[in-house]
């Protein structure tokens, strides 16, 4: 079976816009969690999220295709922006590349032309929220006299000559907020021609889609694929669902570093966050040939379904441990040979337990390896979720180093969490564990290369 390498790592995070900055902002064991901006969120009981710093999308996308960037809501220029990093982080000479530095004859050295027939891109997405201030005030031309929304005038005139409240919303309105569109802007910049999809299954949407990716090149129907993940819950809408669901903590809200608390005694909840990553998947023999950094290989993947209602873990620990099982299956490994688990671990203390069982039925037998939990850095971002903790993962084994779990001061159940980068032993097998409030499971086991 042909086997797959990561040799591209694009990232934007609460810590900044590249896997590098996220990666130095969990070995300084700070979190990126503040104060919610993004709205006035005065009348919610949890004010605290992981916001991404500010960026100019036209500023990741070529000359020609700027005009696009209109129609973009905010989840697929987090996309766009982990694409442009990714690619440049593989050094693909994408379309997009090709436009961005002046013709083929212009690119740096060690840059690689890539047929778009043969690249992929499989990214998971979110409920992307519209903008409200646009919905509002197509709503408002559909209203009845008690300022119900009356849904004969929403869709047709009240009055001849007058518009229906839809026709107040802009013609390409719907693009902005179809969950495929992070694909489908994704590769129209980079002209990627080979099998795509978009996942939508909540925070296990990237591992879904990097294990879709995967068995493409396998298989030989691609040779590239980028891949990846990213979502912004932070806006009124997202906050609310989370607010309903009691997924929340409302406790941090004067002292949001420490909103958060995955896998510790005193966790309340997760704390809402926007974010997300996009990684070149490679086949083996091809990154070797043209002298690719080879950042980790993909030798492992799971996936299951809980079953349970949505928003509700499954207490056994079962249908995750089931994942887990299968993706070290899949490598041919025993679980001794796992040095450090990334797990859901957002901070709410029903989830984390089940996290826990999880971990407890798959490492019984030996010491347990290290287990850090990023949502306290991060904050819940939904389908790009665990795309960030895959490029943690990466950068891990890259590197050499175990970050610390953030905020996780008093684990539970004596799991092994680090406080501090440790680099005492060396790192060989990371797994990556995801679960969605919807019941999907994903796991993705990574290897050093050598």
């Amino acid at each position: 079976m042909r086997r797959v390498v990561i040799t591209g790592l694009g990232a934007v995070s609460p810590f900044g816009l590249s896997a590098e900055d996220l990666w130095r902002g969990l070995l300084s064991g700070k979190s990126g969690i503040g104060p919610l901006t993004s709205f006035n969120a005065a009348g919610f009981p949890s004010r605290v999220a992981g916001i991404v710093p500010p960026y100019k999308t036209s500023d990741y996308v070529p000359k020609s295709y700027r005009k696009a960037t209109k129609i973009m809501a905010r989840d697929i220029e987090l996309a766009v922006l982990a694409a442009d990093g990714a690619v440049r982080s593989a050094r693909l000479a994408t379309r997009g590349m090709i436009e961005v530095f002046g013709g083929a004859a212009a690119l740096p050295t060690g840059w690689k032309v890539v047929d778009p027939t043969r690249v992929g891109c499989n990214i998971g997405a979110g409920l992307i929220c519209a903008d409200l201030n646009e919905m509002t005030s197509a709503l408002v031309k559909a209203r009845n006299p008690d300022s119900s929304l009356n849904l004969a005038t929403w869709g047709h005139p009240a009055e001849p000559g007058k518009t229906s409240g839809m026709e107040n919303l802009t013609p390409l309105w719907l693009l902005k907020y179809l969950p495929n569109m992070l694909a489908c802007h994704v590769s129209i910049i980079h002209d990627t021609q080979g099998p795509s999809n978009t996942i939508t299954c909540g925070q296990a949407s990237a591992g879904l889609a990097l294990t879709e990716a995967c068995r493409t090149i396998q298989r030989g129907n691609a040779d590239v694929a980028l891949v990846g993940g990213c979502e912004s819950v932070t806006h009124p809408v997202g906050l609310m669902r989370w607010s309903l669901l009691k997924r929340l903590t409302t406790t941090g809200n004067d002292d949001p570093a420490q909103a958060c608390k995955p896998l510790d005694k005193a966790a309340s909840g997760t704390v809402i966050g926007e974010g997300g990553a996009v990684l070149v998947l490679e086949e083996l023999e091809m990154a070797r040939a043209r002298g690719a950094v080879i950042y980790a290989e993909i030798v492992g993947l799971g996936a299951s379904a809980t079953g349970q209602p949505v928003g509700q873990s499954d207490a056994t620990g079962e249908s995750m441990a089931y994942a887990m099982h299968k993706a070290l299956s899949e490598a041919a490994i025993g679980p001794d040979e796992i040095q450090m688990i990334i797990p859901p671990g957002y901070g709410i203390p029903a989830a984390d337990a089940a996290d826990i069982k999880a971990i407890h039925q798959v490492f019984s037998s030996r010491p347990q390896p290290w287990v850090v939990a990023l949502r306290g850095a991060t904050g819940d971002c939904g389908a790009g979720s665990q795309a960030l903790d895959i490029v943690a993962a990466t950068m891990a084994l890259h590197q050499q180093t175990v970050p610390p779990s953030i905020n996780t001061l008093h684990p539970v159940d004596g799991i092994n969490v680090p406080h501090t980068p440790e680099t005492g032993s060396p790192l060989r097998h990371v797994l990556v564990a995801a679960s969605s409030m919807a019941g999907q499971n994903s796991t993705v086991l990574l290897k050093k290369y050598v």
